[in-house]
């Protein structure tokens, strides 16, 4: 990683042509990190004039007296056929009026796009989403937007992961079948939660109270399976050029882990605290776990994991496939791995 910091450069001597020469230097996949004292966005809209979809924006840091900016140098997509363009800037404007739609306009605009979404491919959708966030919207804008169209074409977006036919050992495979137990353990947070409610004390849920600690643990452990989607398969995207899908998707494994780690928290130390406070502190926790990781979960199974198994290669699942291995797993061992384990004990 190429490191530029501006701070101890005079403002007169800020000169872009630097920037983008040392990025031009850059090998693919590389990073060039800078750091400045006010928000180099000016810098990035020259990059997007510049360079086009060959880069990747992260702010490391936003202020306010330090900004820090990592720009990866990727691989161009390649270039669209005038129909492909056609189709992409036609999603792109049903998108837009999605968003930007009055809530007396939305019914007639769902309408509208519930046709159009009949055809739509799950990594056409990521990249038209992509392409908004490079030409202005922000992330988190767009993750409170893709709630009003993901409303609209949950109907047609099963169907590509459903053709999804793929060994056990695949990665995809093992990561839909953790979501599967995942789930399962929202839904026993969720039940939980009810009985809670429903008591007046400690004493008559101790079960509860007991699952409620194990199922806080669980969920920590869980963090296993975003490391390896953030380390294993988030970088192959990356390197054909899919860039933004990946960077919402690990927006949400933080706000995750931080209410994972809350929960855990709460539920060790259920016995300080009197047990309407403790239903208080919990509700907000779980109710947010089980509607938002639920979600997410759609989103990586209809649309992230369709998209990735349309765009890498073979050979780029293996790789995958090894960095799980090293990095481990959470909720149980994927099948091959137990055989070779017993053939080991045999021996």
């Amino acid at each position: 990683m190429e490191e530029l910091d501006l701070r101890a450069v005079a403002e007169n001597e800020r000169h872009p042509d630097k920037i983008m020469n040392a990025w031009k230097e850059l090998a693919r996949g590389d990073v060039l990190r800078i750091i400045n004292d006010h928000d180099p966005k000016p810098l990035r809209y020259m990059f997007q004039i510049e360079f086009k979809h060959t880069f990747a924006w992260e702010y490391k840091r936003q202020g306010p007296d330090e900004w820090i900016v990592e720009i990866k140098k990727i691989k161009p997509p390649a270039p669209l056929s005038p129909e492909q363009k056609k189709k992409r800037d036609e999603l792109k404007q049903i998108l837009k009026k999605l968003h930007q739609a009055s809530p007396e306009e939305l019914g007639g605009v769902k309408k509208e796009a519930e046709k159009y979404f009949k055809e739509v491919e799950p990594k056409e959708l990521a990249m038209a989403e992509q392409e908004l966030i490079q030409e202005g919207t922000t992330r988190s804008e767009m993750k409170r937007l893709c709630d009003v169209h993901l409303e609209v074409i949950k109907a047609h977006l099963g169907a590509a992961s459903q053709r999804l036919k793929l060994p056990a050992s695949h990665p995809l495979t093992i990561c839909k079948d953790e979501h599967k137990i995942i789930k399962r353990n929202l839904k026993r947070l969720g039940r939980i939660l009810e009985k809670l409610k429903a008591a007046g004390s400690f004493d008559k849920v101790k079960k509860e109270i007991d699952t409620l600690k194990e199922l806080s643990h669980f969920f920590l452990e869980t963090e296993k399976h975003h490391q390896r989607e953030e380390k294993a398969l988030f970088p192959r995207l990356e390197a054909h050029g899919i860039v933004e899908p990946p960077q919402i998707f690990k927006e949400d494994h933080l706000e995750f882990m931080a209410k994972k780690k809350t929960l855990n928290e709460i539920a060790m130390a259920q016995d300080k605290k009197d047990f309407r406070k403790f239903v208080e502190l919990l509700s907000p926790v779980i109710e947010f776990l089980t509607k938002n990781l639920e979600e997410h979960i759609y989103k990586e199974d209809n649309i992230l994991y369709p998209m990735a198994y349309e765009t890498l290669e073979k050979e780029e699942w293996l790789e995958v496939r090894k960095k799980f291995d090293a990095i481990g797993y959470c909720c149980f061992a994927p099948a091959d791995l137990e055989k070779k384990k017993g053939k080991k004990k045999r021996k």
